[in-house]
């Protein structure tokens, strides 16, 4: 576990990438893989030109660069490596035209400055058996709301609310990234907690602001410090550093190495390969997804224990075994999330 810790503390500062950037790509290599010698592929190639789908998994969160407080520019170019191929003029023109559309066009909610940025998520009460809109924590511009909206551009059929996609270009390339982070268990189900730790359920006593754990961004996992020497060295401070904290959510959106995209190999595509497929239609599929990854948020919190809430976050103590319990579920939804993409684009785009 401290092993765990120390890798989440370099992983992805700052912006929040669900998965992370080689979480995405493999979840968009799976999908490639799929895809391969089918109609479908050649429609995604002519959507996105030169862009491939590797690159389109990641741009929805690499658009969170664009400032609008500094009329839609992109003011740190090479802040983050990953977002390098997307930082041409062109590219950059198009992320900063999706933002004006979608900034404040709509109810911005808790925690959140940008209307695009509430569509990676969303907040259901871990109570709860499966994603309904209404309950608390969904929205309809959610990740199953931004989802759809997509889903219904790339078939040319009328949409309404936000988000608003310019084209079916723009809509395949956030469907690419929104897939994976709905399949990020803590992107959909989450934890309420009241000032004791004690967890609650919003959609029977009512949302109250101070239960919410943003996504277990305010949970905190705090290892133990190593013991300080019993004398140490004539001169020398005693030792104090420890690990932690790290929020919980960022342990979930780090993948380990063997999961990176490098290693989609052809026993992995098999495995994505028998993953059941969706019926009916296609619009519903979100919400199907959203109810499984709920089912494995559940798991995600299982035997967690909470401490009294310590200003704004809550500390987290782990049950042993819980590193190995969350890389057998990263690795289960990294396989999902790629087929289902691939389920989806061969389903809209196959014609």
């Amino acid at each position: 576990m401290r092993r765990l810790l120390a890798l989440a503390f370099t992983a992805f500062p700052l912006l929040a990438h669900a998965w992370g950037p080689d979480g995405h790509q493999t979840v968009a290599t799976i999908a490639a893989g799929l895809l391969k010698g089918t109609a479908a592929e050649a429609r995604v190639q002519a959507l996105l030109g030169d862009m491939t789908l590797q690159q389109a998994s990641i741009w929805a969160d690499c658009v969170k660069g664009i400032s609008p407080s500094q009329d839609y520019t992109y003011p740190s170019p090479g802040k983050y490596p990953e977002c390098a191929p997307l930082e041409t003029p062109a590219r950059i023109a198009e992320m900063a035209d999706y933002v004006r559309r979608n900034d404040r066009q709509c109810h911005v909610g808790l925690d959140e400055d940008s209307c695009h940025r509430q569509t990676h998520y969303a907040d259901i009460a871990l109570q709860r058996s499966r994603y309904v809109q209404g309950f608390v924590g969904t929205r309809a511009d959610d990740v199953v709301g931004a989802l759809r909206q997509a889903i219904l551009v790339l078939q040319g059929q009328p949409t309404s609310g936000p988000p608003n996609f310019r084209s079916p270009r723009e809509a395949l390339i956030v469907l690419t990234h929104l897939v994976g982070d709905l399949h990020q268990p803590l992107h959909v189900g989450s934890v309420y907690l009241d000032e004791l730790g004690r967890r609650v359920d919003p959609d029977k006593t009512g949302f109250q602001r101070d239960t919410f754990t943003v996504g277990g961004n305010s949970l905190w996992l705090i290892a133990a410090k190593p013991p300080a020497p019993a004398r140490p060295p004539s001169g020398a401070a005693p030792v104090t550093a420890g690990f932690g904290p790290v929020r919980m959510h960022t342990v979930w959106d780090g993948v380990p190495a063997r999961f990176k995209p490098a290693r989609v190999d052809a026993a992995w595509l098999a495995e994505a390969r028998k993953i059941h497929p969706n019926t009916g239609e296609p619009t519903d599929w979100p919400a199907r997804w959203a109810t499984q990854s709920l089912e494995q948020a559940r798991l995600a919190f299982d035997g967690l224990k909470f401490s009294a809430r310590q200003g704004d976050h809550w500390n987290v103590h782990l049950p042993g075994g819980y590193g190995a319990r969350a890389d057998a579920i990263k690795r289960q939804q990294l396989t999902i999330a790629g087929a289902r993409l691939a389920q989806v684009l061969k389903a809209v785009l196959a014609n």
